[in-house]
Formats: C-alpha cells, structure tokens, sequence
C-alpha cells in the first residue's frame, strides 16, 4: 500500500505538471518496457492498475525479461522517463508519434485482390454486402454490421436466425446470429463472441469470417453441413458496441482508438489528495460474476481495468448473463475472441495451479486446436490458464461460464498478433483474411470435440 500511495501521488503532481508545460509535449509515444526484476515488475503493476491518464499499459507487467508495450499520453514522457529512472528501468522508445502512426496506416490503400484470393468468399460478400456496405478484409462500423446479419438472415433463412440480447448504456442492441437447421428445436449449442474490449477490432473481424465462412461452407462441405444439423452456433460479433463506435469516430486519436471499456455513465472520482477526475466506462471482462473484485481489476473508474461497483453492473454483461444461461443445459462449448499475443486460454485465471476437474480435456482440446490452427501458416500459440500464458484476472467470461453455466469447452482466444509485436491492436489489414481462416482451423477441433461427444451421448 505504501508503494501505491507514493504512485498515485506522484501521478497526480505529474499530470499538473503535465498541463503547466503548456503542450510541448503532443506526441503519444510507444515505449518497449522489459522488468529485470520483481521490484521492478510491482512498481509497474502499480501504475497499470491504477492510472490511465498517464499510460496506457497493452499489457500488464507480469514476467521477469517479458517485453511489454506501454503508451505514454502527450505532456507526460519526461515525468514517466522520470519514475522509470528512479527505479532503474530501462526502455526504448518503439513508436515516436503514435498518431502520425495511426495516420500512416489508414492512407495504406486497400489490395482487394490479395485478400480475396477465394473466389468463393469474393462472390459471397459481392452478393450479400450490397444493402450493408461491408465486406470483410476492412473493419465495418456497428451499424453495417447489423445491416449485413439482417441481410444474411433474409437470404439463408433456413440457417440464419438474427438474435437480440439486450441494451447498451447508450441504447444500442446487441446483435448477433444463431447458425444452424431449423428443423430441431433442441440442440446442442456453442457460444461464441468478441468484441468485448473496444478497440480490439481484429476479434470483431473474425467473428464475422467465421459467420461467412460456416454459411459458405454449409452447402459445399459435408462437415460443416453437419455441423449446422447436430448443433446451434451462436455468434455474437460485438458485444460492446458502444466502446467499439466510440473508437471509431477518431481512428487517429490514440486515446480515442485504443479505448478499451464500455461507455457507461461517468463517474466523479476523488483521489487520495482530494483531487478529482471524470472517468468513464467499465472493463467489461472485469465484470463478470466469478471472483469479482479480485487480481487483474481495478476499484479505480480512471483504469483501463475498472471492473465496475458491483459483478453485473453493466447492461452488457447482464445481457450475455440473461441470455447465455436459459441455455445452460444445453451448451456444450463457449469461446470468446480477443487480441492480442496469440493464446488459447482455459480456467481457471483468477489464481495459479488453479484448474477444473476436467482439465486434461481442456488441455488437450486446446493443444490439438493450436496445432491445427499453426497448420495453415505457421502462427505459433501458447495454451494454459491465464496465469500459465500471461497473467491472472478476475471476472471473466470465459472462467464465468465454466464456473456458473457450467459450460464444459470454455476458452479466451487471444488472437495475432505475438505479445512482442509493437502492432498490438492495430493489424496491417492484410491480416485479417489470413487470421479469419487460421482461427476458424482452431475452432473446428471444438465444434468437431462437441459433435462427437453428443452422438456417443446419443448411442
């Protein structure tokens, strides 16, 4: 407590220091941090916790000689050269100017023909993006999205169902789709979704390959023919849409792109010296009913980790709590879709050594859906639980559904691109075909996992 006390008072001199310097420093910068020692690994956990208005923290410090990639707001790089100095931490300085960054990479032109090399995907989305104006191999507003699942519906109403289930804070629904045969009213089921952290726009764009992948595929491969017979595949694109809208409307301001949390009501916050901030939003995979409140949150509304007052607060994860369970009994896997560093997670993550009864299933499922997936073009993926991989968290949807709906097939994919890549959220788009194609690779050892133990279920 006391290191966290100092910190938050050297935060708040530093950000009136911040302001006093009148803006010479505009740029947001990107810094590669390496801990050498815990000392050093506590003194940064401390700021990831429980500041944002300084850094932005991809990911949290949790490794001795682990690299992490930190974003330093404009006016405070001195300051932050200043603590990380005191403690003998040494960086380097990745990306100078974050936001002419950002500004690069949205001129980068669009190569259509190297990311429909498929032909079938290309006549796919010619024939069914005409009223949404989205196609895949670019990232789509929400509102397109929900034009394209409507439109799906319209044109493959023997499989498609659009599926509602709730209001965000800003009154937007959440949409998404239920893949498969209608001539069966109970089936098995899994639950697939992404999109819960705003700006991890890869997971969005995946979500949506793999419903245009499992609708191509449906009357052309017997397999995924049969999947659409056996099983019910949810898929909910984006359950945050309102973060996800939000970092759209400045794609090249960094600290409107790289929002994380929802778009909940503002919050007044006092610090320990009385003084006060707006903050905004709740980490929503910080919100969950199972071991809320606990590593990996923060109690702090001005974090990128806030986990909210209470498990549940927020309409958005109450909407997945109220949809996902009346279906409880009946499903059978649940996925959810995340970037980035290239994991495929299993509980439990809220502590180590901490595991299922059934996680040598758990293990071996993910070990063969990694190797399938690295198949293809040779991404390599770790698997375990959170504090295996990368680090400890509570609240989480993937542990939740495990715990509370009892799902047995449950896993956090983190998708491309590697925990040492400087590109973290923000994939060159050439990217997202081929990460559309590996994941759905992954994914079918679940689904086929799923099917075979239902029809030995039913012998």
């Amino acid at each position: 407590m006391i290191i966290l006390s100092s910190i938050l008072l050297i935060l708040v001199a530093a950000e009136k220091s911040a302001f006093v310097a009148g803006g010479i420093e505009r740029n947001y910068t990107i810094l590669r941090i390496t801990p050498l020692n815990i000392e050093q690994i506590q003194f940064l956990s401390a700021l990831y916790l429980n500041d944002d208005k300084m850094a932005d923290f991809w990911k949290p410090p949790t490794r001795i000689n682990e690299t992490i990639h930190v974003m330093i707001n404009p006016g405070f790089m001195k300051k932050f050269d200043r603590l990380l100095n005191e403690k003998s931490i040494s960086y380097h300085i990745e990306i100078n100017d974050f936001a002419q960054y950002l500004k690069n990479k949205k001129e980068m032109k669009r190569q259509r023909n190297l990311l429909f090399d498929n032909n079938r995907e290309r006549r796919f989305w010619d024939d069914n993006n005409r009223n949404s104006n989205i196609f895949l191999g670019k990232y789509n507003s929400y509102d397109s999205i929900v034009r394209w699942l409507k439109n799906l519906e319209q044109r493959y109403d023997n499989i498609v169902t659009v599926k509602s289930i709730g209001t965000t804070a800003e009154e937007r629904i959440i949409y998404g789709v239920k893949l498969g045969t209608k001539n069966v009213t109970s089936k098995p089921v899994i639950w697939l979704d992404a999109g819960i952290h705003a700006r991890e726009w890869v997971a969005i764009h995946t979500a949506l390959y793999l419903i245009q992948q499992l609708i191509i595929d449906y009357n052309s491969n017997s397999k995924i023919g049969e999947y659409l017979r056996l099983l019910d595949i949810y898929i909910y694109p984006c359950l945050n849409p309102d973060g996800y809208e939000y970092t759209q409307t400045k794609p090249n301001d960094p600290s409107v792109r790289l929002w994380r949390k929802s778009r909940g009501s503002t919050i007044n916050y006092e610090w320990e010296n009385g003084e006060k901030r707006y903050c905004k939003g709740v980490d929503l995979n910080r919100n969950f009913a199972f071991h809320f409140g606990e590593i990996g949150s923060s109690s702090s509304p001005c974090s990128n980790i806030y986990r909210g007052k209470y498990a549940f607060s927020e309409p958005e994860t109450q909407a997945v709590r109220d949809a996902l369970l009346p279906l409880r009994e009946q499903i059978k896997a649940y996925i959810t879709l995340h970037t980035y560093s290239q994991l495929w997670i299993y509980p439990y993550s809220h502590a180590a050594n901490t595991y299922s009864s059934d996680i040598d299933e758990l293990k071996a499922v993910a070990k063969e859906g990694v190797n399938s997936l690295m198949k293809l073009y040779g991404t390599e993926y770790q698997y375990g639980t959170g504090p295996e991989v990368i680090y400890a968290f509570s609240g989480g949807s993937s542990d939740w559904a495990k715990q509370s709906a009892n799902v047995k097939y449950s896993y956090t994919i983190e998708l491309r691109p590697s925990k040492s890549s400087n590109a973290g959220f923000i994939l060159d788009k050439r990217e997202l075909i081929p990460i559309g194609r590996e994941t759905y690779e992954g994914i079918k050892v679940v689904i086929d996992k799923v099917i075979m133990e239902y029809k030995q279920s039913r012998n």
